[in-house]
């Protein structure tokens, strides 16, 4: 296997299982959240275990593009969802969109965070 292929391989596992938490999560936690009609409740329960899981994806790879793959599994547990009898589709749906918004924040971060780091770019906070 080459360099790239075991770097590669290093991503998809830590990205595949936290996705996988944040997803069951979302699918479940969520579901249940979004049906008790409390009006932001949802999201911020929901938004801060996605910090937590897209923290945990970093912290094992340090990899943008783990985190964003972190959230396209996430997102794919969500639409399970449409499975459940009498689910609304916007409550799946705009879900969903927030996941992937979420991982694109959070691989942003990551990059801007990484290139600080190695000092590509400079970012005043």
């Amino acid at each position: 296997m080459s360099a790239p292929d075991r770097r590669r391989a290093g991503l998809v596992g830590p990205a595949l299982l936290w996705g996988s938490v944040w997803g069951l999560g979302e699918a479940t936690l969520g579901h249940l959240l979004h049906l008790a009609r409390v009006p932001g409740l949802p999201g911020l329960v929901m938004a801060s275990f996605a910090v937590w899981a897209m923290g945990r994806a970093a912290a094992r790879t340090g990899s943008a593009g783990a985190v964003l793959l972190t959230g396209a599994v996430a997102a794919s547990f969500k639409l399970l969802d449409l499975l459940a009898p009498g689910t609304d589709l916007a409550a799946v749906v705009h879900p969903v969109q927030a996941i992937l918004l979420e991982a694109l924040a959070g691989a942003c971060w990551v990059a801007l965070e990484r290139a600080r780091r190695n000092r590509d770019v400079r970012v005043p906070y």
